[in-house]
């Protein structure tokens, strides 16, 4: 009886009071932000890139039918946008902001919160359109020192604006590059942009990537550049981005924006791709794995001062790749068809970003989780140890490859 009781005016205080206070918040909340699609200060371009594209679709078996066993995987997921496509504003106000300083692994990461020309703050999928207290505090003095927003002429794309990570290969082509050629299908050639925010590190391979993708120096904003922006036409495109939904046109994205052209067939070479370089997430018994693959005719590569055509040749020639996840497997996209991917997860950084790059390009994409190493950083930088027994699995994917080619190795 007790609990009937409770349950009843937990009910009454839903529906009377809380039900009540969310329908007003969001009804202030609406009020105080802008549509990207309703406000009268922009234009509003639907998606049409998606209708007509042929999705890959994910395998973890050859053509033979062979199929190692896997455990279960469940992958990060978080829900799609609702809807997409570009949004050109006129008179657009941009607030960057740095994140909170014990995430910040560059001293130049910024987001952007865009607002309308009356100071509205535009609310779309992805976007940041308020601010913690804490974050408030932390960027309060650099926005005193730049209230003065600095006046930029000509048509200016906001690119990215998904992470706060300006450093990573895998982010650069997948929301940066992407966004290009992802605004270049819904604006005709004179409504294109003149400029680019980009968020930037000043790496040597983020300008080469720029120019193979015939992006000139003078084009490019960083974010950091700037505090506080004014901007006569901005570009803003919307769309899924980061390593949890992928479009299904990354691929072709990738492939036209810097004029590649698949190979018609995989490559012969066996590739492992080593994080020996890397400063996190590295694999403890990386050395045992090496030596294993070795006396199956591997190549151990780590791809720190390899130019960017030089990885996609690498890749691109590869009949096997074996690799701890990381953002060098963005390389994927350059792989020939039929190639084999293998993937050392970390059991606690479970993200489908390349099964779903392996789909798309028609690869055949294999898993391993594996265990954090005791005392490690968690999550995202632990290290991590592949077992004896996934060892084991993957020189049998080798083995049976290698019985099916009948091909001499490359060294």
């Amino acid at each position: 009886m007790t609990n009937s009781i409770i349950t009843l005016i937990k009910n009454v205080v839903r529906s009377t009071i809380k039900a009540p206070i969310k329908k007003m918040l969001a009804l202030l909340e609406n009020a105080c932000l802008a549509s990207p699609i309703k406000s009268r200060f922009s234009a509003w371009y639907s998606n049409v890139v998606e209708k007509g594209v042929e999705k890959g679709v994910e395998t973890d078996e050859d053509a033979t039918g062979f199929k190692p066993t896997f455990e279960p995987l469940k992958w990060k997921s978080i829900n799609k946008v609702e809807y997409s496509g570009v949004c050109v504003l006129s008179k657009g106000k941009l607030l960057m902001y740095r994140p909170l300083e014990v995430f910040q692994r560059h001293p130049d990461a910024r987001k952007a919160i865009v607002s309308t020309r009356n100071y509205r703050p535009l609310k779309y999928p992805g976007s940041q359109h308020s601010l913690s207290l804490a974050l408030v505090r932390r960027n309060w003095a650099y926005w005193r020192k730049g209230k003065k927003a600095v006046s930029l002429t000509g048509s200016v794309a906001l690119l990215g604006n998904c992470e706060f990570d300006n450093a990573n290969y895998y982010h650069f082509w997948v929301d940066v590059i992407a966004d290009i050629w992802f605004v270049r299908q819904h604006l005709a050639a004179e409504e294109l942009p003149d400029y680019y925010l980009v968020p930037f590190a000043n790496l040597a391979w983020q300008w080469d990537i720029l120019t193979l993708c015939g992006i000139h120096e003078s084009q490019v904003i960083p974010y950091a550049k700037h505090d506080v922006l004014s901007l006569d036409r901005l570009i803003i495109p919307i769309r899924d981005k980061g390593a949890l939904n992928l479009p299904s046109w990354l691929i072709r994205a990738m492939h036209d924006m810097c004029g590649w052209t698949p190979t018609p067939h995989k490559g012969k070479r066996l590739i492992f791709v080593s994080r020996a370089d890397a400063d996190y997430r590295c694999v403890a018994n990386e050395s045992v794995i090496c030596n294993r693959l070795r006396e199956k005719g591997f190549e151990v590569h780590t791809l720190k001062g390899l130019s960017i055509t030089e990885q996609q040749q690498l890749f691109a020639t590869a009949a096997i790749i074996c690799a701890p996840h990381g953002a060098a497997l963005t390389n994927v996209a350059w792989c020939g068809p039929g190639t084999i991917i293998i993937d050392f997860l970390s059991e606690q950084h479970l993200v489908p970003c390349f099964s779903e790059l392996a789909a798309q390009n028609k690869l055949v994409y294999y898993p391993y989780i594996c265990k954090r190493v005791e005392g490690t950083a968690s999550g995202l930088k632990g290290d991590i140890i592949v077992s004896d027994s996934q060892i084991d699995s993957v020189l049998d994917i080798v083995t049976h490859h290698l019985k099916l080619t009948g091909e001499v190795l490359e060294s």
